[in-house]
């Protein structure tokens, strides 16, 4: 069995006029069609429902958080170990939302901020501006990265940008984790695929077998890679 490992975020869901991408997103389903598809995204339980796909094996969402088994039940040993990193970074969350909040309010920059709790236990702490506006984000973006590098929780939490939008939950919850439990649990595989098109998808795209990338990503650049090599 082929099992592929796929953030279908932007590949498989952006809305787009671009014939290229329409294209792209057709040729990796008919790639795809062999494999038996996992999910790994930032969605939760009803948002990746609206991805055009059939997800009817594992799935790993909300940044590796929640991992559901192919009965369509959050696995039970996964769930513990959340549980754990809630409650020991608790409070490390609640004043990052804090954080965030006051960083978006007085340097204007109209961000919505949401706290995303779980079984009484704040989950990672979302922000994203409702119009898309990327300099907003990019100025949250630093400010907020600063605040966790240079406070008491630089070891606890850590920041990612998520299509539109600002993620900070604790370091030892990600996808690369959720990812490497769930290959720990799968039989008779043949080959693992990984699929992504961020900079957040390297780490579990590195587990893989063999990974799928769009060749126009900017860490693909062959320039950098020469510089990468030369360092």
């Amino acid at each position: 069995m082929i099992y592929a490992f796929v953030n279908p975020d932007p590949l498989l869901t952006t809305p787009t006029d671009s014939a290229v991408t329409a294209d792209l997103a057709t040729g990796l389903s008919t790639l795809l069609a062999a494999a038996d598809l996992i999910p790994v995204t930032g969605r939760d339980e009803e948002q990746v429902i609206e991805v055009p796909s059939a997800f009817t094996s594992w799935q790993i969402l909300l940044h590796g958080a929640v991992v559901i088994t192919p009965d369509g039940d959050q696995d039970p040993a996964w769930r513990r170990l959340i549980r754990q990193s809630q409650a020991a970074h608790a409070d490390a969350l609640t004043l990052a939302a804090q954080a965030i909040e006051h960083i978006t309010m007085f340097s204007h920059l109209g961000l919505d901020v949401e706290v995303v709790s779980r079984e009484g236990y704040p989950l990672l702490v979302r922000a994203a501006h409702p119009h898309a506006l990327g300099l907003a984000l990019d100025a949250a973006a630093t400010e907020w990265k600063d605040w966790i590098d240079g406070g008491p929780f630089a070891a606890d939490l850590r920041l990612l940008r998520d299509h539109g939008s600002l993620v900070v939950l604790p370091r030892d919850i990600s996808a690369d984790s959720a990812v490497n439990y769930v290959m720990g649990q799968l039989e008779d595989v043949t080959m693992t695929l990984g699929v992504g098109a961020t900079d957040a998808d390297r780490a579990f795209l590195s587990l893989c077998d063999l990974a799928v990338i769009p060749g126009a990503l900017a860490w693909l650049d062959p320039a950098e890679a020469q510089d990468a090599l030369d360092e």
